[in-house]
């Protein structure tokens, strides 16, 4: 949806909303595909780094009370001071191995708060039939942090320090969260409303399940495709970086259809779609692990691509299962894929250290199968 259909005060937010997410998102993917040069810089092995990043998971557990308090306070402020407290965290792992950990359990309270938040606030602003084109706009910043964010992070590990991606992404966290705290309208703070426990339907059980399962399965690859290109094709970091160039480009396209495609053809469907194609580039990985490297980015692409497209349409449909406890179904959504991935991190590494990435895509393409016959057969679109 074009910036101008927004109401005037959300418009007034909506380029910092849209900065302090690419922040966030950066800091998020840049861990994944630079794990091994952030645990070389910081003196800590791989399967350290892959501990901290299963406990920063598991600090999205605390999402229902983001919901809850979401749903009293108003999303944009508890969206603002989660954008605070995630620049906080990105700013304090800066500090060597200590900061590292520590600030990483700090981004991830900030940004489960962000992105609980973020989701009730679009539901609040936008029309369920129009939803999916909205949340598409904001969610570009996901592809758009690895074509532009990556790079520019590879480039910084290797020109400057491992550290420098975080205090930049940090920086750019915290003054963008202070611009939409700054712009935010008077009266949408301090609502007041009487936060309740969402519904759970078995529409919403479908729906949360198959969410679930998606993100699990992606999650396997976001752990192992940053290490798969570095033994696999022997890149080195900047390389990399660039390298993931193309994945962007094509999650921007992907989030672009999203957010023309999703609203016309029906969010569910949409959801199908993308776990369907994301577990076959899975499938295609398991069997054929070392194609020449042209190939195996074409491959690597089309799984992002489906999880973009999939997780794009899945917002908007999860934040219209509850109308009245938006935020908290969300957060409740949040939840539910944290103990996932938290799980998925810990397992990835040992999987791929023990048994190598055929084998981590194998088990990758089961829990996309899960996905794919959850869309197919239980999910249904809100009424």
């Amino acid at each position: 949806m074009a910036e101008s259909s927004f109401r005037p005060e959300v418009r007034r937010v909506l380029p910092a909303v849209i900065a302090m997410r690419f922040a966030i998102n950066v800091a998020m993917r840049m861990t994944y595909t630079f794990l091994p040069a952030f645990g070389r810089g910081a003196g800590l092995s791989v399967e350290s780094m892959s501990t901290v990043l299963s406990a920063r998971e598991l600090t999205a557990l605390t999402a229902p009370l983001a919901g809850k308090a979401s749903d009293r306070l108003g999303p944009l402020t508890i969206m603002s001071y989660g954008g605070l407290v995630a620049g906080a965290g990105l700013l304090i792992a800066t500090l060597g191995a200590p900061g590292l950990i520590v600030g990483m359990l700090i981004f991830g309270f900030g940004r489960t708060a962000h992105q609980v938040a973020l989701s009730s606030w679009i539901g609040n602003v936008v029309a369920y039939e129009r939803r999916g084109r909205a949340t598409g706009l904001i969610e570009l910043t996901w592809g758009g942090a690895a074509l532009i964010g990556l790079p520019m992070a590879g480039l910084l590990i290797d020109g400057v320090a491992w550290w420098a991606p975080f205090g930049l992404m940090g920086f750019l966290a915290l003054v963008s969260a202070l611009r939409v705290l700054a712009r935010e309208p008077t009266r949408a703070r301090g609502t007041n409303h009487e936060a309740r426990k969402p519904h759970m339907t078995k529409t919403a059980v479908a729906a949360l399940a198959t969410n679930g399962a998606m993100t699990g399965a992606a999650q396997f690859l976001f752990l192992g495709h940053g290490l798969w290109l570095e033994d696999t094709y022997g890149l080195d970091t900047a390389e990399i970086g660039l390298a993931i160039v193309a994945v962007g480009a094509v999650e921007v396209i992907a989030t672009l259809g999203s957010s023309r495609l999703t609203d016309r053809l029906g969010k569910r469907r949409s959801m199908f779609g993308g776990a369907l194609l994301m577990t076959s580039a899975l499938m295609v990985l398991a069997a054929y692990s070392t194609p020449p490297l042209w190939l195996g980015l074409l491959i690597l692409v089309t799984a992002f691509l489906g999880f973009e497209y999939g997780i794009v349409s899945a917002l908007p449909l999860i934040s219209e299962l509850d109308p009245g406890a938006r935020a908290a179904m969300v957060g409740r959504a949040i939840s539910i894929s944290t103990v996932i991935r938290a799980l998925v991190t810990l397992l990835a590494t040992a999987i791929y250290v023990s048994q190598g990435f055929a084998t981590l895509m194998m088990v990758a393409s089961g829990i996309g199968i899960i996905a794919v016959l959850l869309a197919a057969f239980f999910m249904v679109e809100p009424a």
